[in-house]
């Protein structure tokens, strides 16, 4: 069996590759940095006896990476899960945001995701069998402020994996797409790329988690077959509230969640 998973070299993408590794999953990575791949690889292999490892330096953002990375994992072996993970964010209001960061992360965040789920989903339909796990955010389950692209990216996420998975299932596919939607992540190199290290989401948050947690979360709900997944106990059972909250509160919590300390 063989996963791909995108930004796989650091962060929940490396914690996901634990689990499938141990669980007897050839590993494929694609990520940008390729000294990071390099790094990580042997990190890995030095964890898990055996474990077999390719890795891509490939900027997803860019027009024809979808059937770059499609041709490059054909050749080596048939993808049977896809992760969609690769990503980085920006804080802020919109307007302080240089529009060019805005725009890459856009790129990356919706339009790779699309491209990737798209080339990687037609073998899926015609082998009639393969998972295609999407993350997206807890962000995206209400606007945030300072952090309003991202949020709107990974909303893309959610509405579209989902989406895809209610039409599977109407054409009776076995084909699955699992929307995932993690809460903050405090131990990654998100909050630094994202200039977000001093936010209180990550140092006093209320659903702040952890990559290992993430990971976990996904590992189990994958081989449970869940196609909707909340990463993180708190943001589980913030999830599970949500709906007594008036609007004006949800967004006073935002609010102080997306301040500086």
């Amino acid at each position: 069996m063989t996963v791909l998973i995108t930004g796989g070299s650091s962060g929940i993408g490396y914690e996901m590759s634990r689990h499938f590794a141990r669980g007897g999953y050839r590993i494929l990575w694609v990520s940008k940095p390729p000294q990071e791949l390099a790094d990580a690889k042997v990190r890995l292999e030095g964890e898990i006896e055996g474990v077999e490892i390719h890795t891509l330096a490939q900027d997803l953002s860019e027009k024809d990476a979808a059937k770059v990375v499609y041709d490059w994992a054909a050749s080596i072996a048939v993808v049977d899960v896809l992760i969609n993970n690769a990503g980085f964010g920006s804080f802020g209001f919109t307007q302080e945001i240089p529009m060019e960061k805005d725009v890459a992360m856009m790129n990356l965040h919706i339009i790779g995701t699309y491209q990737m789920t798209r080339v990687f989903l037609d073998n899926m339909l015609s082998r009639n069998t393969g998972t295609i796990i999407n993350i997206s955010s807890i962000t995206a389950l209400q606007p945030i402020v300072r952090l309003n692209t991202y949020a709107s990216t990974k909303a893309f996420i959610r509405h579209f994996s989902m989406g895809l998975q209610e039409e599977l299932m109407m054409q009776k596919s076995k084909v699955k797409v699992v929307t995932v939607c993690p809460a903050a992540i405090g131990n990654t190199a998100f909050k630094s790329s994202a200039n977000m290290e001093d936010v209180k989401t990550f140092t006093k948050g209320l659903v702040t988690t952890t990559a290992e947690e993430v990971a976990r979360d996904v590992w189990r709900g994958f081989n449970k077959g869940k196609t909707y997944i909340i990463t993180g106990r708190k943001a589980r059972w913030i999830y599970k509230t949500q709906w007594l909250l008036p609007y004006w509160l949800e967004q006073y919590l935002v609010k102080r969640e997306s301040q500086r300390e």
